[in-house]
């Protein structure tokens, strides 16, 4: 198969710099020497995207002549002995600029036991530390990103009910980001592990890279890191036709209150064989005023069903922030210790 860019090129006009913290996507094929880049790992390295991915064997001529032994280490590590990949290198740039690149994937492996592949998110962390860092470890941004910021087409608002600490059980979380071409990508879930960062620019970097929601939560359950995202629903939303697909890894789905009434959306049917991920996906077109609500698993079927026999009071609501006082008023959204809610209602 030939190697392929994994999206679309970038914009027109968009600036040639990297900001530091960018993160793109590798997948490289062991069987058919197959290699798979986003659009934001050329952007990081500096490469063309009309041009085919580097394979393993192509990529360490990237590399500082001082870091090659480095990732030469980390590869035959994870593909040998099925190590994860966790280390950070200099890539040397085609203008000739130098960048720090922090690396983090694991081998897929086949039913024989031996990898096939191997996946990699590459943040660009050239301005998180001085020049020589070694280290792996990077500064980890809050879980949670208040205030929200409306993209286009939708009005967001979001509650959070801490737990008492310490925390010893998943945390909820929440996070928006807004994509290329207007596109917002919602998602939320427990999150457990001391090392958020990692996790959250995984989801940013996939995002970013065309990933729909379904497949993104499949990749990151391949990423074996120290935090994980548990009963997750990612959502991605389309201000041109208002076009909603989710996929979702536990038991809450999305609650559509729509003209008065609420109603949980149905969840997806199982993947259809060769999709590549074990989740479904489920899409809908929603209406001026709809309001979605995400809400993490620890609300109970009750509390649920309270929150949806909230419809008609919503109706009257002009703003997210309005439904999230109705809805954070109702005990059943802040009684089972750190819950969040993220209402997105749709502009008219």
């Amino acid at each position: 198969m030939q190697p392929s860019v994994s999206a679309d090129r970038p914009p027109a006009g968009h600036p040639e710099g990297v900001p530091s913290g960018r993160v793109g996507r590798a997948e490289w094929g062991l069987l058919t020497d197959e290699a798979d880049w986003s659009v934001e790992l050329y952007r990081i390295l500096g490469l063309d995207p009309s041009v085919p991915a580097l394979t393993l064997d192509e990529l360490p001529a990237l590399v500082h002549e001082e870091d090659r032994p480095r990732l030469t280490a980390m590869v035959t590590g994870c593909l040998v002995d099925a190590r994860p990949i966790d280390g950070e290198f200099r890539v040397r740039r085609p203008d000739d600029s130098v960048r720090t690149v922090h690396m983090r994937g694991e081998p897929v492996l086949g039913t024989d036991g031996d990898a096939v592949s191997m996946w990699a998110l590459i943040r660009d962390v050239s301005e998180l530390a001085p020049r020589g860092r070694s280290s792996s470890t990077t500064p980890e941004p809050p879980a949670r990103r208040p205030p929200l910021q409306a993209p286009p087409g939708l009005d967001l608002a979001a509650h959070h009910t801490a737990g008492a600490p310490p925390l010893t059980a998943a945390a909820g979380w929440w996070d928006v980001l807004e994509l290329p071409g207007g596109t917002t990508l919602l998602s939320l879930g427990d999150l457990t592990g001391p090392d958020p960062a990692t996790l959250l620019g995984a989801v940013h970097g996939l995002a970013l890279a065309g990933i729909p929601p379904a497949q993104l939560l499949a990749i990151l359950d391949q990423l074996k890191t120290t935090t994980s995202l548990r009963h997750a629903v990612c959502c991605r939303y389309e201000p041109q036709n208002r076009n909603f697909t989710w996929a979702g890894s536990g038991r809450p789905v999305p609650l559509l209150f729509r003209d008065g009434a609420g109603r949980r959306l149905t969840a997806p049917d199982d993947p259809p064989p060769g999709a590549g991920s074990p989740y479904g996906q489920a899409e809908l077109t929603l209406r001026p005023h709809d309001v979605i609500v995400l809400h993490t698993e620890r609300l109970s079927e009750p509390d649920v069903a309270r929150l949806l026999g909230l419809g008609p009071r919503l109706r009257t609501a002009r703003t997210a922030r309005e439904c999230v006082r109705l809805l954070a008023g109702e005990p059943a959204a802040g009684q089972h210790g750190d819950a969040c809610l993220l209402v997105a209602r749709v502009s008219g």
